[in-house]
């Protein structure tokens, strides 16, 4: 129920609190699952007689990131999570507020909000390992913060610079690690956008139905892949080669990578505006065929 077609801050920071308050037992599961599968990888940690404090650290930062990613694309899947039932359909729809405010909402809930939750479970693992210091005979290095050394193997602090690094092919050229890293980012955001159109468009297993989707879709583009590159070598391989080398020698790797950053961010752009527009006409009856 839209009352004003203008964006309203207050309005919006109504409907965040009516999120909040209503999903407030889910939340809290959100909150305890990561928590409880780092404390369990900590003191796994501890029991292993010949881990090191770096390898320890290493660990940590490797299971958080992946409950950060993971947990990211299932959040992104459940947009919708307020209207998964018919009561819950019309008593959102019927909010006096905008769409646009809507969507604003459940997109912080479900990235920021989680984000939040899985660093806020991190901190409070980590201070309880520490109860846990006395019962373990481990050395002195434990009894400091994982931290920092969680931050340098996620590349966060040690990485962010120009860094440069040599290739080979098909020249000796320099590339910029922050550009790599900056690509790999968006394509993980590009996935992630991917879940955030089907929970939008889906409301019935809208992880496993985006996840198939996406599965099949790299299977097949990876079997075109191959197809092509058995068809180049049973021809003149060497001729395209060269062509391919006259139309893109001159790109550097830096070139590449800033393109294809570009590239991903507007295909960001525009899963999320697929999102918002499937959103947006939600009905209190959804219809059985719809397209996007």
């Amino acid at each position: 129920m839209n009352t004003n077609r203008h964006f309203s801050f207050a309005r919006l920071a109504l409907v965040m609190k009516r999120d909040l308050m209503e999903n407030w037992k889910a939340n809290l599961y959100r909150f305890l699952g990561p928590y409880a599968v780092i404390l369990f990888v900590m003191l796994m940690g501890y029991m292993k007689i010949s881990v090191n404090f770096a390898e320890f650290s290493s660990v940590i930062a490797g299971i958080f990131s992946s409950i950060l990613f993971i947990g990211s694309t299932f959040m992104a899947a459940h947009m919708m999570e307020t209207m998964d039932t018919q009561q819950k359909r019309i008593s959102y729809l019927m909010l006096p507020a905008t769409s646009l405010e809507k969507f604003i909402s459940r997109a912080l809930h479900v990235t920021v909000g989680f984000w939040v939750m899985t660093i806020l479970a991190l901190l409070l693992a980590e201070a309880t390992r520490f109860l846990f210091l006395p019962l373990f005979d481990l050395p002195e290095a434990f009894h400091q913060s994982t931290l920092p050394g969680m931050l340098a193997r996620l590349d966060i602090l040690a990485d962010s610079s120009d860094m440069t690094v040599s290739n080979t092919w098909p020249e000796k050229q320099n590339y910029s690690i922050l550009w790599g890293q900056i690509c790999s980012l968006l394509y993980m955001g590009w996935m992630h956008s991917f879940f955030i159109l089907g929970g939008c468009h889906w409301q019935k297993n809208p992880f496993w139905k985006t996840l198939g989707i996406l599965i099949i879709a790299h299977i097949l583009i990876l079997a075109v892949f191959i197809n092509a590159l058995i068809e180049l070598m049973k021809n003149n391989w060497q001729m395209y080669h060269e062509q391919l080398e006259s139309y893109f020698g001159n790109v550097s790797i830096n070139q590449s990578l800033t393109f294809f950053s570009v590239l991903l961010a507007m295909l960001i752009v525009l899963n999320w505006w697929l999102g918002y527009r499937s959103f947006a006409r939600q009905q209190v009856v959804k219809p059985k065929f719809r397209l996007l």
